[in-house]
């Protein structure tokens, strides 16, 4: 049996960015190397803050959702944002042209109307409309490395290894 550290291996990684217009049907077609990571269960798609759409793999939202599942029962705040998650969510599914078909409200809740920008989030992918996005500066990287690096603190193995990879510079 695989120890936490190794199961992280199997889960499907998202990297790049990409745009792509929206058919008719508001379809778009996802990138031929994320549309193999869908692996049986297919994505959800939730909203999230910044005024865009999380794409998750349906492993990952099952796991967020049991690791919230137990408090839940007992937390009314938890209950109601479980049926807010729920009301605003939808499972996706590649068909066999690799399009995913997306609601039309949701997209233009997002400002999204044409085009779609789809960016690689490591673990998920993040959808935007293109204006929404822009391109990392410089500097960005660096702090966003900075943020990672604090809230690791409290994580001493996960703090060992940010730092032997980032470093402070």
């Amino acid at each position: 049996m695989a120890s936490d550290g190794e199961k992280h291996w199997d889960e499907p990684l998202f990297f790049g960015e990409y745009e792509h217009a929206l058919d008719a049907q508001c379809r778009v077609a996802l990138p031929s190397e994320w549309r193999r990571l869908d692996g049986d269960g297919g994505f959800v798609l939730m909203p999230t803050r910044g005024n865009a759409l999380a794409l998750l793999p349906q492993g990952m939202f099952r796991e967020f959702i049991a690791r919230l599942r137990k408090l839940a029962i007992a937390n009314p705040k938890i209950q109601k944002a479980f049926s807010i998650i729920g009301s605003q969510s939808r499972q996706c599914r590649c068909d066999k042209q690799g399009r995913m078909a997306f609601e039309r409200r949701m997209l233009e809740g997002i400002g999204v109307t044409g085009q779609l920008k789809m960016i690689g989030s490591l673990s998920y992918i993040l959808l935007c409309a293109p204006d929404q996005w822009r391109e990392p500066a410089a500097d960005d990287l660096a702090q966003q490395l900075d943020e990672i690096q604090k809230a690791s603190e409290g994580d001493n193995e996960l703090a060992a290894l940010l730092g032997g990879i980032v470093g402070k510079g």
